[in-house]
């Protein structure tokens, strides 16, 4: 139902879009570039409202049918897809709908740079909402034991003992690197587009976009995993904070195994939309893989070995079955 509803907040724009157009008179031209505060091009009006109508058409479709084969797109790809989908769609109308307004109001000569940019957060706020209406599907039972080895499976534990507290640290260069030069190519990147002539909105937006994804790769770049009775955290060595964590009633399954990132997304941190990985090595190595109980699933590797990736997989395994086994109690 919920996969539905996602589904028909995502074709909603082009029912929008289709009620704007009979509303707003189509502008004869409509700006499309700015030096400055004033634009210093346009397109012709029914050109780029046919170019909005085509995008809307193409986001219709594509969310239909997401919505509708649930063979083909699983529910852990569903909730991403028709999330995009939205906010392209979402975006287009209100492109179209701000142009229209701006330049009705206005004229296409006096239409602000920042107007259209309103675009963006609506394109935005439609991507929360549309990830919101969907919500996380939680397997059955059966699904998640035909996910976990049964090997790996957590077992309730009714003899409460002290869960002994490990820890290791994992570092890696390859975000390390990639946070400093996404930070110098796009900090150069916002220069040149300033000394081109174009808006100062549109440089620091490409700064913003800088700042933050290098902040990012650094926050990951060094990291320590911990594993107590609480479950797992995994906390960055550059600012002390936790940037993920695994709660031990969460734990499903915890299985110990040789990372290769060709199965993984590659090298450094992957994250999708059924699984996230950290791997540090070009060959991946030893690592802890933790199955969650809502179907995603969690790599990290560990640089110390195999030795201390198992070491960490039971001390989890522990803690989970300690916290299972007091639910069953109760």
């Amino acid at each position: 139902m919920r996969r539905m509803l996602a589904g028909l907040w995502a074709m909603l724009p082009l029912g929008v879009l289709l009620v704007a157009v009979t509303v707003l008179p189509t502008p004869e031209r409509v700006p499309t570039h700015w030096s400055g505060r004033l634009p210093d091009a346009s397109a012709d009006g029914a050109r780029f409202l046919s170019g909005i109508l085509a995008t809307t058409v193409v986001c219709t479709v594509v969310a239909a049918l997401t919505a509708i084969a649930r063979r083909i797109v699983p529910a852990t790809w569903c909730r991403w897809v028709l999330a995009v989908v939205a906010a392209i769609g979402w975006g287009a109308a209100v492109l179209w709908v701000v142009t229209a307004w701006r330049v009705g109001v206005d004229g296409p000569g006096q239409v602000r740079e920042w107007w259209p940019l309103l675009a963006l957060v609506g394109a935005l706020v439609a991507a929360v909402v549309g990830y919101a209406v969907h919500g996380r599907r939680v397997p059955s039972r059966e699904e998640l034991e035909d996910l976990v080895p049964e090997r790996s499976r957590v077992r309730p534990v009714h003899e409460v003992r002290p869960v002994e507290p490990w820890s290791t640290e994992v570092e890696s260069r390859t975000l390390k690197v990639l946070a400093w030069g996404l930070l110098v190519a796009l900090a150069v990147v916002a220069v040149v587009v300033r000394l081109v002539g174009e808006s100062l909105a549109l440089s620091v937006v490409v700064l913003l976009t800088g700042v933050g994804a290098s902040g990012l790769a650094l926050l990951w770049s060094a990291i320590r995993v911990e594993v107590d009775e609480s479950g797992l955290r995994v906390r960055s060595r550059v600012v002390p904070r936790v940037v993920l964590r695994v709660r031990a009633e969460q734990v499903a399954g915890v299985d110990v195994q040789e990372l290769d990132p060709m199965k993984w997304g590659g090298i450094g941190l992957r994250a999708l939309p059924d699984r996230t990985a950290y791997i540090v090595g070009a060959g991946g190595g030893p690592g802890m893989v933790v199955y969650q109980r809502d179907g995603r699933r969690l790599a990290l590797q560990i640089t110390e070995g195999d030795a201390a990736a198992r070491t960490g997989a039971r001390t989890l395994l522990q803690a989970a079955g300690q916290r299972l086994g007091e639910g069953s109690l109760s």
